[in-house]
């Protein structure tokens, strides 16, 4: 009976952030679509300034994912004061380090408003660090209804900003600004709802250090997770301009357009997926192979389905860029699903609280990545070769770990 009840309330939980991330991919996929539409000729400073904000947002969101494995439902709130400190000890941390990285490197990424894209980057970590932090609380307690919120509102907001922005005609540091300003007021909106059960529910079963220390490793890791997602216009731009504005433009508008579909809803699942493993530790394999297959078939489906229309509706829709192959198209797709994979198999080496391997799997990929975007040949062949070998490798380490990890009852 007891079996069946938390069966029911896994579901249920897995109907609410489903929900919550198809409302919130649509609000993000409604944006990528609008901007190269309304805004052709600033497109590919617009996808590079989002890549480079949301690659600090993907890094940080390594702290959701730990607080996630350390919290834990406790009638005395014990965990609180805890958490508390470790959240803004961590928003101020990132903040701050975010701000001297990108004071060193944005004349070169930024050279036009640098010190306004500091300030913007400044904001967006320190804000996404709050975010992640209480979203992790929420997973622990198994608060649904207010993860699924936080998802919501920040995307809701966030569309409005930016909608004003190309309203306004802003250029790329207004539409940087929409896309900061929202993760402050997502998190402001969630705690007045959600504050007084965090203060009198939330557990850890870790202590301060212990925490910060698994925090900076999942966070290292999550730096490579979002070099192979979020960042990769940046790192493109960054390492393969030799393609040429108009090919790069094309080829991050496809790139971007076709991996929402398969890697934002497993990114969003991730601290479901932490929890699910970590609670059926003696089913894993099983659960990694349902999984993938589930992935890897909907991939076959959505790339047949790029080569046969990707290229006339990428005429139609974005009259202004260049045509893409229909083999490039279905490729794309293809790197966006084994990305989906190292989205399932991380976690499942998470759950283990086997840190060094999660860490290893994403850096391994996005070294991969990163050396045959560098590699002295055709930009246009390197930049999908690199898309494809990268979490190819990654998901490789990731099912080491899994399979070399000590099972119960051994």
């Amino acid at each position: 009976m007891a079996d069946r009840t938390d069966q029911r309330a896994t579901e249920g939980a897995l109907r609410y952030i489903l929900l919550a991330t198809v409302i919130a991919g649509a609000i993000g996929y409604l944006i990528q679509i609008a901007v190269p539409i309304f805004a052709p000729n600033s497109y590919l400073t617009f996808a590079t300034t989002w890549s480079a904000i949301y690659l600090v947002v993907t890094c940080v969101s390594g702290i959701q994912q730990e607080i996630t494995r350390a919290a834990r439902p406790d009638p005395s709130g014990a965990g609180y004061p805890t958490w508390l400190t470790f959240t803004i000890s961590a928003a101020v941390v990132v903040a701050v380090g975010v701000s001297a990285i990108f004071a060193l490197i944005g004349p070169r990424v930024f050279p036009s408003d640098t010190v306004a894209f500091v300030l913007i980057l400044a904001l967006a970590s320190g804000g996404y660090a709050l975010v992640a932090a209480l979203s992790g609380a929420l997973y622990g307690l198994g608060a649904w209804p207010a993860v699924a919120g936080m998802t919501v509102s920040d995307s809701v907001v966030r569309l409005l900003t930016i909608a004003g922005a190309l309203l306004a005609g802003a250029g790329a540091t207004m539409l940087g600004w929409a896309i900061a300003v929202p993760f402050a007021v997502a998190v402001a909106g969630i705690w007045l709802w959600t504050g007084p059960r965090v203060k009198t529910r939330l557990g850890l079963d870790v202590r301060i250090g212990r925490l910060a220390r698994n925090s900076v490793a999942t966070v290292l890791a999550s730096l490579a997770t979002g070099a192979l997602i979020s960042g990769l216009p940046l790192l493109i731009n960054s390492f393969a301009s030799d393609a040429g504005s108009e090919l790069l433009a094309v080829l991050i508008l496809a790139i971007t357009l076709t991996r929402a579909p398969l890697v934002v809803p497993l990114l969003a699942l991730q601290g479901y997926l932490v929890v699910s493993f970590r609670d059926r530790a003696d089913r894993i394999a099983s659960m990694i192979v349902r999984w993938v297959i589930l992935v890897l078939a909907l991939v076959v489906v959505l790339a047949l389905l790029a080569a046969l229309i990707g290229p006339a509706l990428l005429s139609v829709a974005f009259p202004s860029f260049s045509s893409l192959p229909a083999a490039d198209l279905a490729l794309i797709v293809v790197s966006a699903g084994l990305t989906g994979v190292m989205c399932i198999t991380g976690p499942a080496v998470l759950a283990g609280n086997r840190h060094a391997w999660y860490t290893a799997g994403w850096a391994v990929s996005a070294l991969a990545t990163l050396v045959i975007l560098m590699l002295p040949f055709d930009a246009h062949s390197r930049i999908l070769t690199a898309l494809l070998a990268g979490p190819v490798i990654g998901s490789a380490v990731h099912i080491i770990a899994v399979r070399r990890a000590p099972r119960r009852g051994k």
